[in-house]
């Protein structure tokens, strides 16, 4: 094996080798002559040849890393722990506490400050808060220290205690002095001397000075809490003053004139000329004129089916010029077939010609509702007690809004708040706002679907409830127990409740099989505990407005529609596609359709009779939205929300945009940490859905938003 060759020695200028073969390094450093020579140099190109002589501290951002670690560069002593440092200086991070008066103008100037200037702060003094006073004066003391504080007070002030109302009656009731001697009074009315004995003396000391004396002990008044006006329909509000709308609010119709038209003489005389030419014995032999259609009534020979009359309808409405003609075979009741035909000339049915008679305004059944006229021009009313719950189906313009108007109108006219209360479900946002704060809605008018859902699962448990009071009282329903408990000093009135919902058709295809449930729940148990349900819709397709819904809904209220096939959905029964519009309607009860003009109701009139009615009392809602959307969201999940949830909410509201990207940044946060948070304000109605790539709107205020805080806070 050949030997290792040595390494070439290396020259290197600045290294010197000791006698131990050991190397070291001298290194060469500048000397800087003067201060001046370092001020000439350049230094850098953004401070060039002048650099400040001060100490920058970093930007702080909130939330990021441990403070006290970043502190921890700028600190030349050792770091006091928080307790000192409050105590000595007032504040836990006392070393940017720097300037004060004394130390300004160095700041200003060219001398600045020193190392000692800026820790020279004097200890501050830590004021006492309001509680620790409240406490310090309302501490608990015995009657001996009680006493002898007193008798102390008494030696040192004698003249002012004297003075002293107070102890005036205190001296004059008991008749003792500190001097043990007895006071003397002089009355205006008369001159008395107050005199005691001996025995009397000492017996009022020892009733003063007794161990056993019993006082009451001071506490300090209790601030009460900010009291947040949701959730009570049972306040006990008092209504015994309200005053129910007058029916001189609402208009009424001309007076008719009782002249038979001429063009009634017209139509009998086609009717029985086209019954001619067909071959029909048959004749018209009475009318009934209405105000939009009139029935000319056809008494038939023997042996003619009615099937005639039916399979020449098109005929007669060609021969009568008419818009449409309705063929009743036979009346219900008679033995003639009517035809309804158009009047020529309509006239106007208005909600005062309904609501303005006697038998209305004095009956005692709180759920009558005042619809309109009959093709005789009689009212027509209906009870929602005896519905139990109604269907309203009508295409656009027919007449379906006024119709659900009027029936809020006569239970807000016939009832007080405490009597009925409502609640409207309004997805269309503008058909029931008119009705908005009044007394007699539990919830403000809901027009979300989501807020919808859950309500009408509130309604649920409601009506479950009811049905154990009814259970505890023996009652079978509503009027039962009003009878059984009215005279009770402890009764709690059980208002009936109505729900009413527009557009059900477009409630049931969001909300899906839980609204589904929760309506058919409601149609099949809740009459008897006084809750009712009107459903209205444009759509009365076989699909949305399902069998098992509607068997339990008997009251059908049918407007004008496109087809034969939706008048089967609503009625069962062909017809309604026959109707005029604008009012004119079929009302079938327990299988019975009979045709009536509604009233009509204008907008002015609901204005009127709602601010009648809310100038004298508010709403007392029995829960908020708010409460429904914590409710629906966390269940019994509230405690696991990300303690950052509320900080989130806020920045997001304050921007007025919701971006995962700023989330992260401002909060210091991970990515999937960010996206369940926003997907947690997704749930509470706080942004909106992620819709692709576009970025999320903010749907709500910050007086919204605390209304949802204080939800949470209440579960």
């Amino acid at each position: 094996m050949s030997p290792r060759k040595k390494k070439p020695e290396r020259i290197i200028p600045g290294y010197t080798r000791t006698p131990d073969n050991r190397e070291f390094f001298i290194p060469q450093i500048s000397v800087i002559e003067d201060k001046k020579t370092l001020r000439n140099k350049f230094v850098s190109p953004i401070f060039g040849k002048v650099v400040k002589d001060e100490v920058t501290i970093p930007q702080d951002r909130q939330g990021f890393g441990d403070i006290d670690k970043k502190y921890d560069a700028f600190r030349s002593k050792k770091k006091l722990t928080k307790e000192e440092a409050k105590k000595r200086y007032g504040h836990q991070y006392y070393e940017f506490m720097r300037v004060d008066s004394s130390t300004i103008k160095k700041v200003y100037s060219e001398e600045g400050l020193s190392s000692e200037d800026l820790l020279k702060h004097e200890p501050v003094e830590i004021q006492p808060s309001a509680e620790q006073i409240i406490d310090e004066h309302t501490k608990a003391v015995t009657v001996d220290e009680f006493f002898k504080s007193a008798e102390q007070s008494i030696k040192e002030q004698k003249t002012d205690i004297v003075e002293s109302e107070v102890l005036k009656d205190i001296i004059l009731d008991t008749g003792y002095s500190d001097d043990n001697e007895f006071v003397e009074e002089e009355k205006e009315d008369d001159d008395i001397i107050f005199e005691s004995t001996e025995e009397e003396e000492k017996e009022i000391e020892d009733i003063a000075f007794a161990d056993d004396f019993e006082y009451e002990e001071y506490k300090p008044p209790v601030m009460p809490k900010e009291v947040i006006p949701v959730e009570s329909a049972k306040t006990g509000v008092d209504y015994s003053h309200y005053q129910l709308p007058p029916a001189s609010l609402f208009k009424k119709a001309k007076a008719r004139t009782e002249q038979e038209p001429t063009w009634i003489k017209e139509n009998i005389d086609v009717i029985n000329q086209t019954l001619l030419s067909f071959g029909i014995d048959g004749e018209v032999t009475n009318y009934t004129k209405g105000p939009t259609v009139t029935r000319y009534e056809i008494s038939l020979g023997s042996g003619v089916p009615t099937k005639k009359i039916t399979s020449i309808s098109d005929n007669i409405q060609m021969s009568l010029s008419a818009l449409s003609i309705r063929i009743e075979a036979p009346i219900p009741g008679k033995n003639t077939v009517g035809i309804e035909v158009p009047n020529k000339v309509r006239e106007s049915v208005f909600f005062g010609d309904v609501v303005n008679s006697d038998y209305f305004l004095n009956s005692e059944d709180p759920l009558l509702l005042a619809i309109g006229l009959d093709i005789d021009a009689k009212p027509v009313y209906t009870s929602i007690e005896s519905m139990p719950h109604g269907l309203v189906a009508g295409s656009t313009q027919s007449g379906k809004s006024v119709c659900i108007a009027s029936i809020i109108a006569s239970l807000i006219t016939k009832n007080k708040p405490d009597e009925v209360k409502l609640m409207m479900i309004d997805p269309k946002k503008v058909d029931l706002q008119q009705f908005a704060d009044i007394p007699h809605l539990i919830t403000p008018i809901i027009d979300d679907p989501k807020i919808a859902v859950e309500s009408l699962k509130y309604m649920v448990n409601e009506m479950e409830s009811r049905y154990d009071t009814l259970k505890r009282f023996k009652a079978i329903n509503v009027k039962d127990y009003y009878s059984r408990r009215s005279d009770n000093p402890n009764f709690v009135k059980m208002p009936r409740i109505v729900i009413i919902i527009e557009e059900a058709s477009d409630l049931l295809i969001t909300g899906g099989t839980e609204v589904e449930d929760a309506i058919l729940k409601l149609t099949q148990k809740s009459r008897a505990v006084g809750i009712h349900l009107l459903l209205a819709t444009q759509r009365p397709s076989a699909d949305i407005i399902k069998g098992a819904i509607k068997a339990n809904i008997p009251t059908r209220f049918a407007f004008r529609v496109p087809s034969s096939t939706d008048s089967s959905v609503v009625l069962d029964m062909t017809g309604a596609e026959k109707l005029l519009g604008k009012g004119d309607m079929l009302l079938s009860e327990n299988g019975m359709a009979r045709r009536l003009q509604g009233a009509y109701l204008a907008p002015e009139e609901i204005e009127a009779v709602t601010e009648y009615i809310k100038n004298q009392a508010k709403p007392e809602y029995m829960f908020s939205h708010e409460s429904l959307i914590v409710m629906a969201t966390t269940g019994e999940d509230i405690d696991m929300i990300d303690e950052l949830f509320k900080d989130v909410a806020n920045y997001v509201v304050e921007e007025g945009k919701c971006s995962l990207n700023k989330i992260t940044q401002v909060f210091g946060i991970g990515f999937n940490r960010a996206t369940q948070i926003v997907s947690t304000l997704e749930k509470f109605g706080i942004v909106s859905e992620n819709v692709g790539t576009k970025p999320r709107t903010v749907l709500v205020e910050f007086d919204q938003l605390s209304k949802i805080f204080e939800s949470m806070e209440q579960l």
